[in-house]
């Protein structure tokens, strides 16, 4: 009797399971075929949105340092595609170039103008640094990426302690005059920037044997090939963010500290304990003047950077 009620018990469990099996499929196609009866429209992208890398509206046209890219060429076309859609594809680098040009581009600017060079060269030291001061592998260094023969070539102070090349204003001014030189020997500015890349001398040379008056008949090394047109590409998505999907002033622009400067007779044995004397931190005074380099100012005249407002330090003390 026992095993006659086990096999009853299980027999009743088995059709119970049966049967809520063929209810929760019946279910689930009462549900498919209502979802299938609603309406959704194909998703889009909104009027003006950029969904994908595809929908870039790519420049037709482009000039850079005032002259016309002539994106007519297919090559030319190509290769300025290439940095564009590079350059779109690093947005998050786009926007800190963006943000940093906030305290930087108006002292760019002016210079620039003050000494009759075209204003699109900012965009160079963006491509070369984006407006940090990185050292490379060739200790190249700061903004302008100058190794040290070139930095003291026009007029920079490169050594143990001091290295002016890290400092925003004084390599601006050495790297105009570098740019004032260049174009003298070279015909274009697009020439004057693959110069900044592979050396003039290799440019000149270059195009005299390559029978080539332009930048865009020369045939180079890889590097100064993109060059330019990525000084070409970062211009149009700094410019014009807002048109490749990239809404950069919904966010403000850094600013620059206010400073006041004071003028230092070195040698100053610990910048640490001046700082201090200063009513500053040694980090307040490395941030605001970072071509000193050492811990200690040598002999001669300086003008040091100093916070002008608690607001202004780079420290929280």
């Amino acid at each position: 009797m026992r095993v006659q009620r086990i096999a009853v018990a299980a027999f009743i469990a088995i059709l119970l399971l049966v049967v809520l099996a063929v209810m929760d499929r019946w279910n689930a196609s009462m549900y498919a075929e209502k979802i299938a009866q609603i309406k959704i429209p194909p998703r889009a992208p909104a009027s003006g949105s950029i969904a994908t890398i595809a929908d870039l509206p790519l420049p037709t046209e482009e000039t850079l340092f005032g002259e016309q890219i002539p994106l007519g060429n297919w090559f030319i076309g190509q290769q300025y595609d290439r940095e564009f859609y590079y350059n779109w594809n690093i947005a998050s680098a786009l926007l800190l170039w963006w943000q940093r040009s906030g305290i930087y581009f108006p002292m760019i600017e002016a210079e620039l103008h003050k000494a009759g060079l075209p204003d699109d060269l900012k965009y160079l030291a963006v491509a070369e640094s984006g407006l940090t001061n990185v050292k490379s592998s060739a200790n190249a260094n700061g903004f302008w990426q100058f190794i040290p023969q070139t930095a003291q070539r026009f007029g920079l102070r490169v050594d143990d302690l001091i290295d002016e090349r890290l400092d925003p204003e004084k390599s601006t001014h050495a790297a105009i005059a570098y740019f004032q030189y260049m174009r003298t020997r070279l015909p274009s500015w697009p020439l004057v920037a693959a110069g900044y890349n592979m050396g003039e001398d290799n440019v000149a040379t270059s195009m005299q044997w390559q029978h080539a008056e332009s930048y865009w008949d020369l045939f180079v090394n890889d590097e100064t090939m993109r060059y330019v047109f990525r000084i070409a590409a970062i211009k149009e998505l700094m410019s014009h963010a807002d048109r490749y999907g990239l809404y950069f002033d919904r966010l403000a622009p850094w600013r620059a500290p206010q400073v006041r400067h004071v003028t230092v007779h070195g040698p100053i044995a610990s910048i640490a304990d001046w700082a201090v004397e200063h009513g500053c931190l040694y980090k307040d005074i490395k941030v605001l003047n970072p071509w000193l380099v050492g811990r200690s100012i040598p002999n001669g005249t300086f003008e040091i950077a100093l916070p002008a407002t608690d607001n202004d330090r780079a420290s929280i003390k």
